[in-house]
This record gives C-alpha cells, structure tokens and sequence, in this order.
C-alpha cells in the first residue's frame, strides 16, 4: 500500500512540475504583440514599443543630465531638442509614402522605435565617458 502511495506522489509530482512548465510558457506568449494578426493590433503593438524606448531614454538623458555640469546641461538639451526635431522629420519622411495607408503608423512608430534606440545607444556612451 505504501508503494502505491509513493508511486502516485511521484506522478502527482511529475504531472504539477509539467503543467507549471506549460503555464510558465503560455505566460510567456501571454504578450499580445507576439501574434499581432491584423494591421489594427500591429499599429498598437508598435507604437508600445515606441513608447518603452522613449520611457528608456528618457531614463538614460535623466542619468547623463545627473553628471553633467550647468553649461554641458545646456548644450545637450539643445542637441536634444535639434535631435527629436529631427526625428520627428525624418519619421514623417520615412513614412510618407504609406499616408493614408493603415500601414502608416506602424511605419511611423516603427521609424520612431529605431532612432530612439540609436539615440539611446549615444546617450548611454556618452554616459559611460563619465563614469
């Protein structure tokens, strides 16, 4: 009889350790972005990741704005401002041809995600000069 019991706990175990393996995946895939089927869901999903790279470099220009003295301060918020004035531009460039379309923001967002990745790869080197 105790073997029995025993058995059945160990297959009792086996089977919890492999459901919780299966929802530890499905929580993984929970992110919607990951099966974007329609143009609607892919316009949302990019313009989230645009908004997260532009929570991230908000965080790193805050960092390097930490170490710089007053009149350094001053000349990157003017390259800040001359850099999304640009970015602004360029993505609208960019994403001209698709005005109009349904493709357009994601084209626009996704121009938007790019450059803010790029800047914050500058931001983060120049951060790295004052450590």
């Amino acid at each position: 009889m105790r073997r029995n019991s025993t058995r059945l706990f160990l297959i009792l175990i086996v089977v919890v350790m492999t459901m919780s393996a299966g929802f530890a995946q499905q929580k993984k895939k929970a992110n919607p972005c990951d099966s974007a089927q329609n143009q609607t869901e892919m316009n949302i999903c990019a313009e989230k990741e645009y908004k997260a790279a532009d929570a991230t470099l908000n965080k790193v220009y805050a960092q390097l704005m930490s170490k710089l003295e007053d009149e350094h301060k001053v000349k990157l918020k003017e390259a800040e401002l001359a850099w999304i004035k640009f970015r602004d531009a360029n993505c609208e460039f960019q994403a001209f041809p698709n005005m109009g379309g349904t493709i357009y923001p994601l084209v626009y967002s996704g121009c938007l995600t790019a450059t803010t990745l790029d800047r914050i790869k500058e931001l983060r080197a120049a951060l790295e000069e004052f450590k």
